[in-house]
């Protein structure tokens, strides 16, 4: 049923919301890579075999598209596509993004990201920007005329993301909680945490709880950054399955003392929060034309639902579905879109 309450609560919830995203950014570029035969390149292991064995001096690619990209720049793009008033503060030094249709403040110089898109998965080649790795709050505190992040950052949700890339984004989230930060609900997407350590990781948690103090917080993220979160816990297992998500969420969120644990995965999306667990199939596709920033537009849509309030099962639905249709399609849908897609 969460997809029937879905369509009805996109025909009918239109109202605005102000949402406010921060604080990375990059310039995405997409390449295709091709054999000596002139043939596209269909799978990873393929490719990174070709390159092992150094049949050539290079590797022909062909250059497919150039995007705004970064994990806060994805959910100010998709929660301005479902109908909201997003501000992004984040590094946007480029002429790339002067056409986002919705108010953006630039911090800084942004990443730059080369993606190769395969069959089976997607390859991402990262030049990181010093101005995003060594971001702090001082930054966006210096870009906004009331020189105040908690006033600059008030919303009905805030979408923050690539917390595994940005040293002091935990300090940063430790000086809004003693702030109070002024929203309805915060949605974290830390991005690979892999990279960044146990006590690290451990860190952002405790913080995370802090935070929970004036706002909602939600953090969101794949089964390999669940397992790894869960590991620093201490509370990991060998265990798989829906279950052992379940588990693993409930641990994490215990822990942290947070409002809500998601996952966000291909098969399905779950949840578990202090009263419940739950989860919600995912839309079923064949052929994805787009795989890399599906989780952001995940995380946007949780943000949308939850700042109007709608149930997690709703809500769920509707992370679910703004993902599905990005890697079915490679665009960001709109309301029209995904329910048209969810009719289809």
């Amino acid at each position: 049923m969460s997809y029937d309450a879905l369509v009805d609560r996109l025909a009918s919830d239109d109202r605005e919301r102000r949402i406010a995203a921060f604080p990375d950014g990059s310039v995405d570029t997409y390449y295709t890579p091709f054999d000596a035969a002139g043939d596209r390149i269909a799978d990873r292991e393929t490719f990174g075999d070709r390159i092992a064995r150094g049949d050539s001096d290079s590797v022909p690619i062909e250059r497919d598209a150039r995007e705004p990209g970064g994990q806060a720049v994805n959910m100010a793009r998709q929660a301005h596509a479902l109908g909201d008033e997003p501000t992004l503060y984040g590094h946007l030094e480029d002429p790339i993004f002067d056409d986002l249709p919705f108010e953006t403040v630039s911090v800084g110089k942004p990443s730059r990201i080369s993606v190769f898109s395969f069959d089976d998965d997607d390859l991402l080649l990262s030049e990181r920007s010093s101005a995003v790795a060594n971001w702090s709050l001082s930054d966006l505190e210096a870009a906004v005329p009331s020189g105040d992040a908690g006033e600059a950052l008030a919303a009905d949700a805030v979408c923050c993301g690539n917390w595994a890339s940005i040293e002091r984004l935990t300090d940063a989230l430790e000086t809004l909680a003693e702030g109070s930060l002024e929203s309805s609900t915060f949605v974290l997407d830390p991005g690979p945490v892999n990279t960044r350590s146990d006590g690290a990781l451990l860190d952002l948690l405790e913080t995370l709880g802090e935070l929970k103090e004036t706002t909602d917080v939600v953090y969101s993220v794949n089964r390999a950054e669940l397992e790894c979160t869960a590991a620093a816990t201490g509370a990991d297992s060998d265990a798989s399955g829906i279950g052992a998500d379940l588990e693993r969420l409930e641990s994490v969120r215990e822990m942290a003392g947070i409002t809500a644990a998601v996952l966000h995965e291909t098969e399905h999306a779950a949840v578990a929060t202090r009263t419940e667990t739950m989860v919600v199939e995912n839309v079923a596709l064949e052929d994805p034309e787009r795989r890399t920033g599906a989780g952001d537009r995940f995380g946007a849509g949780l943000a949308v639902a939850r700042a109007r309030c709608w149930d997690w099962e709703t809500a769920l639905a509707l992370g679910n579905c703004a993902a599905s249709y990005y890697v079915a399609t490679g665009e960001t849908g709109t309301r029209d879109d995904l329910r048209s897609f969810l009719d289809d």
